[in-house]
């Protein structure tokens, strides 16, 4: 095995873009670390318009094209240019960069969530049927790649997808504790949305939440956190309730996220379905408990890990807001433990160990 391993990794964002999300946050969190375990991280994604064509970010490498067509079409000289020892294709946006048809060097498949629960609506139907096409041919695309996901819900999604258990790995997410930390939180009952402005997330849910939330306690607050196509839509929905207890931030810096986080009381989820779901671990980490819509994926981590309470129906969640909001400190404290378990040094340092098995494997 070579002194420094080469590793490229595929996929159409980092953390630089305006439409990075929370795969791009978990790509740079444990890039950036492998190479505390002997890589040398290449990162190729693509440019939104005002990032760098390359640039080295937090010890990785970054090479970004024009556009997803024109990485794509460039998937032979980005292999040949960075002569990888091993390569990732992230498929956090579902399309395989099919690598292998260039390379002898092992491929491993990084795999989120299933694309066909969520995509309806968030692409116009002929591409949303390519997508969900596509990710039914994984199988055959991937006829020896590892996968690495990181919840079961993921890896029975992926065993649906007709991918033997034998090649899938589990390597749950981290928490950066460093950010996301506990603080005092606000006088009067506040909640917080920031994961995510898409439909598939229902936003909306939200200000429905706030409504009966002040049913409890009128002196309640929302803080709404986010921006993307579903933005406009809450906005007005805000606009149109007129309360003053609502607060649209947009997009946010990551210090600003995590103060408004650790000063709330309750995070809300209203996703149709998350592959683990970053915004529920890093409120627990802030020691700020999570409600959630039941939702596959959602309710296996808040239940499996006890990061919150799952309700079934809206109607559920004015006694769920008063439960927790009746002993906020015993709550706060007991996510807060719960989460400090999830650390990425202890995912990258579980990256790193499977990665380099691969390239043993291969060379066997």
């Amino acid at each position: 095995m070579p002194e420094k391993i080469r590793l490229l990794w595929f996929n159409h964002r980092d953390i630089k873009h305006s439409r990075a999300g929370g795969a791009e946050r978990s790509i740079i969190e444990i890039a950036s670390r492998l190479a505390k375990y002997g890589f040398s991280v290449t990162l190729c994604s693509v440019s939104d318009g005002t990032t760098n064509k390359e640039e080295t970010y937090r010890e990785v490498s970054i090479m970004r094209y024009g556009s997803n067509m024109a990485e794509h079409y460039n998937v032979r000289k980005t292999i040949k240019a960075a002569n990888p020892d091993i390569i990732i294709e992230d498929m956090a946006h579902a399309i395989p960069w099919v690598s292998r048809i260039y390379t002898d060097k092992p491929v491993v498949v990084y795999f989120r969530h299933m694309h066909s629960r969520t995509i309806s609506g968030q692409l116009p139907l002929p591409q949303a049927l390519f997508v969900k096409s596509i990710e039914k041919r994984y199988k055959s695309i991937f006829p020896k790649s590892t996968f690495i996901t990181e919840s079961e819900p993921s890896a029975k999604d992926l065993r649906s997808l007709g991918i033997k258990k034998e090649r899938i790995h589990i390597i749950p997410p981290g928490v950066d504790h460093g950010i996301f930390r506990k603080s005092k939180k606000t006088k009067y009952p506040s909640m917080v949305y920031f994961s995510g402005m898409r439909d598939y997330k229902r936003p909306l849910m939200a200000i429905e939440a706030f409504k009966k939330a002040i049913t409890v306690d009128p002196n309640t607050s929302l803080h709404i956190i986010g921006s993307g196509p579903s933005s406009k839509e809450v906005s007005f929905a805000v606009k149109m309730l007129g309360s003053k207890n609502i607060f649209m931030h947009g997009r946010v810096t990551t210090n600003k996220l995590s103060s408004i986080v650790s000063k709330s009381w309750l995070n809300l989820n209203f996703s149709v379905a998350e592959g683990f779901g970053y915004s529920i671990l890093e409120s627990a980490a802030s020691g700020t408990p999570t409600i959630a819509l039941d939702a596959y994926g959602v309710s296996d981590i808040i239940n499996k890990y006890k990061l919150g309470i799952t309700i079934k129906d809206m109607d559920e969640f004015g006694p769920a807001f008063r439960k927790i909001i009746s002993n906020i400190s015993k709550w706060g404290n007991a996510v807060h433990k719960s989460a400090m378990r999830f650390t990425w040094e202890e995912c990258a340092k579980e990256w790193a160990f499977l990665l380099k098995n691969e390239i043993s494997k291969h060379g066997d």
